[in-house]
């Protein structure tokens, strides 16, 4: 257990932080972005820190004066959408490199780029539906609902992980065949070419290392005892995508759960509604999601692809997503 850390401003003015602090901080750091109602939501449930929301708030803005976070405010019209969202601040990454979070080559000058999302709302909404999993099934058993058999023991940082993307690639290595190559200038190599990478073996044999597909975020579960480890890839929808996009992507998933049968993969679509912000547009998810279900149902290769490949696909809404994750789990 790391000691309390004084951090002093001046004679007068200091910051005590507790291990629960680092940690809040390293969950920010891995996290990119959040909002302040969801760094809210994860300092009481995932980190017991015990305090009122206004407190809490009055808090954060002492991390600021201190360079341990950033925020920005966001904000979309009149009666449109706003609020705060923070980042790692400077000091912050010092603090976590000092005490062994982070690793002494990291990239610090990378952490400006955070706050700097094309799509902000996404991203957001994505971290509420990573947020909601882990903070929702943390400190809970998750049993077989036939057997009564414990199969998950959910304790974050401990057997359950959040992984972003760029940490947790799926790729797979594809030999350079001859006729490749004379695919240089066509359809094939344009639509292909921004994922691969040109590599040569030690045997000789040249080849590229392509991405299958890659989620907005991942969530590892440990398995007790012979129960497999289970993957949550979530892909957040805000409603504008075409469910074909959708249909494409399960086919992608599927091939990563074939190459990796010892785990349980799941494709977790996630419907952006109104549980997000009731100062949003967005609905309650409901219709949107049974499109995307009817879709996939019609398409007897979509349902063949699944059953052969032992993917799991999940589609709710954002409000009843986590309800339906605990409930796959216990029968999967």
């Amino acid at each position: 257990m790391t000691k309390k850390i004084i951090l002093r401003k001046g004679k007068r003015q200091r910051l005590e932080l507790s291990n629960s602090d680092l940690q809040l901080l390293a969950f920010l750091e891995r996290h990119r972005l959040l909002t302040l109602q969801q760094f809210y939501k994860v300092a009481v449930h995932l980190y017991d820190i015990r305090m009122k929301e206004y407190s809490f708030k009055n808090r954060i803005r002492k991390f600021e004066e201190y360079y341990l976070i950033r925020s920005k405010t966001y904000s979309e019209g009149f009666e449109g959408e706003r609020f705060k969202y923070l980042c790692i601040g400077s000091k912050g990454i010092d603090l976590l490199i000092e005490r062994e979070f982070l690793d002494h080559s990291y990239n610090k000058t990378g952490i400006y780029k955070f706050n700097q999302k094309k799509n902000l709302i996404h991203f957001m909404a994505t971290q509420q539906a990573v947020i909601n999993i882990i903070s929702g099934l943390n400190g809970k058993l998750i049993s077989d609902i036939n057997t009564k058999e414990h199969k998950y023991g959910i304790l974050y940082d401990v057997v359950t992980f959040s992984h972003s993307p760029a940490d947790f690639p799926y790729t797979e290595w594809i030999r350079r065949e001859r006729n490749l190559h004379r695919q240089n200038s066509g359809s094939y190599h344009a639509k292909t070419a921004k994922y691969m990478n040109g590599y040569s073996s030690a045997t000789g044999l040249r080849g590229s290392t392509m991405t299958i597909v890659k989620p907005d975020w991942i969530i590892e579960l440990k398995g007790i005892k012979e129960t497999r480890d289970a993957i949550i890839n979530i892909e957040l929808d805000m409603g504008t995508e075409p469910i074909e996009t959708l249909a494409q992507k399960l086919f992608k998933y599927a091939i990563v759960a074939e190459k990796n049968p010892d785990v349980l993969h799941i494709m977790n679509i996630v419907i952006a509604d109104n549980s997000f912000s009731n100062r949003s547009t967005l609905s309650n998810g409901i219709t949107r999601a049974n499109n995307i279900i009817n879709r996939f149902r019609e398409d007897s290769a979509v349902i063949k692809r699944v059953e052969e490949s032992g993917l799991i696909p999940i589609v709710r809404p954002l409000k009843l997503n986590t309800e339906t994750v605990t409930d796959i789990l216990s029968k999967a």
